[in-house]
């Protein structure tokens, strides 16, 4: 059978959104499917495996990273037409699939990575793992970013590796900025430090949101080529930039060792599609990627999922409008969600305005709320479920990572629970509802 022919893919400019998909106002319920966001709890915070049923489903969850928006439909008949076939044996990628990954990056950020680089993995966050164990010796150091996607310290310590934390600096930005950035002086004494072998870089940054600039970034290639460092860039949220915000590919950097570099990328944030648990490694190198290739061969991964690759190939090929308006529903949500907080600053509590990815980090240092009690406020007082921040690593004490990739009506009832649980809220609602008022009284005299 000859291999089906391909055609590049159908994508609209990132940046140019269009109206606001009315569909995505609308909560499409999630019980019954085994939904993690919607039908469990942590019982051990930032531990995935210690999963129970809820117990109340009056409590809002806003915590796991999935839209509460419905997937491409491209891809929905993608699995469709592919589950019309009733074998689904052993699989590899299709002809196209490889082009098709190629082809959305070249579109949406203007670099078109070499097919011939590309592994087809079965999801990043073993991948993370594996790297580490196959390219470091046991005790070697790897460089992270705290307060940080927090399976990069397990994929550290439980590989026979050392966290070297580099924790981001919090700077004086103006008031409508995310005042995170990297710390390159402590980076680059670290680079060089005996033993540090590797880093691991989050772009975008989950979870404070940050979109690093193309100068950051030159600065991070700069020293991590000077102290020979392995860099592994994870850049699964590369397609989530908020407010028409430019990504920048680590391997598109002309100041980057291509002989050390590893980009981890996936459709699962782009497109909702985490269940089906399929990503790439992107490795220019290609004795790197030979190695990683033999260190998956023994630990017996094979293939890939064939409805996976199915709805990886749709999504990258037909999403580009879909994604659109998605980004134009997050960017709406995101004004919603700073607002909220810009007229409440007496509560005590702030939230850091994101760049990209749909995770909005809130910090409630400013309140009179213990650190070790904030997520037994979020769920007792305020009825919803956030995931606290203290699991991203100390730096994360006192504050939350809220997921805003859901219905607006939902958003909107989450920040008035919040805010009507968090002390002196309702005297700030009272005057709020009082200036609201005054403002409609006075428009409909001057319209009169």
């Amino acid at each position: 059978m000859s291999p089906p022919r391909t055609s590049p893919p159908r994508l609209s400019p990132p940046r140019r959104l269009p109206e606001i998909d009315p569909r995505h106002d609308e909560l499409i319920p999630r019980t019954g499917t085994g939904s993690v966001k919607w039908e469990y709890r942590e019982t051990a915070p930032g531990h995935g495996s210690g999963l129970e049923p809820v117990a109340d489903s009056d409590v809002i969850p806003m915590w796991v990273a999935d839209m509460d928006f419905a997937c491409p439909g491209a891809v929905t008949e993608a699995i469709r037409r592919r589950a019309g076939h009733p074998i689904y044996g052993y699989s590899l990628p299709q002809p196209g699939f490889l082009d098709a990954f190629c082809g959305w990056a070249a579109a949406r950020h203007g670099f078109r990575p070499d097919p011939s680089w590309v592994v087809p993995t079965d999801g990043i966050v073993p991948d993370l793992g594996l790297l580490v164990r196959t390219l470091l010796e046991p005790g070697d150091g790897v460089i992270v970013h705290p307060p940080v996607y927090f399976p990069f310290f397990g994929a550290v310590v439980n590989n026979r590796a050392r966290l070297a934390p580099c924790p981001l600096r919090r700077t004086a930005a103006p008031a409508s900025g995310n005042p995170y950035r990297l710390d390159l002086e402590r980076f680059e004494r670290l680079a060089v430090e005996p033993g540090n072998r590797m880093t691991i870089l989050c772009s975008p940054h989950n979870p404070v949101g940050r979109a690093w600039t193309r100068e950051e970034l030159r600065a991070v290639a700069r020293i991590s080529a000077d102290a020979g460092l392995i860099v592994v860039s994870d850049e699964i949220h590369a397609d989530l930039m908020l407010e028409g915000r430019p990504f920048h590919p680590w391997l598109s950097l002309a100041s980057a060792d291509r002989s050390r570099s590893i980009v981890c990328s996936a459709p699962s944030k782009t497109f909702n599609l985490a269940g089906l648990k399929l990503s790439c490694l992107v490795i220019p190198d290609p004795d790197l990627r030979e190695r990683v290739r033999r260190a998956r061969d023994r630990r017996g991964f094979y293939g890939v999922n064939p409805l996976s690759a199915a709805a990886a190939e749709a999504a990258w090929r037909e999403g580009g409008p879909w994604l659109d308006r998605v980004l134009a529903s997050l960017g709406r949500n995101r004004r919603l969600l700073l607002r909220a907080f810009a007229r409440r600053p007496g509560a005590g509590a702030r939230a850091v305005p994101p760049e990209a990815t749909y995770l909005a980090w809130l910090d409630f240092t400013g309140t009179e709320i213990p650190a070790d009690r904030l997520d037994d406020f979020l769920v007792r007082r305020a009825r919803l479920r956030l995931e606290d921040g203290a699991i991203f690593g100390a730096e994360g004490r006192g504050f939350a990572r809220m997921n805003l990739a859901c219905p607006r009506p939902l958003l909107e009832r989450a920040l008035k629970r919040l805010f009507a649980a968090l002390p002196g809220a309702s005297v700030l609602e009272a005057v709020h509802h009082a200036e609201d008022a005054g403002r409609a009284a006075r428009d409909r005299l001057e319209n009169a």
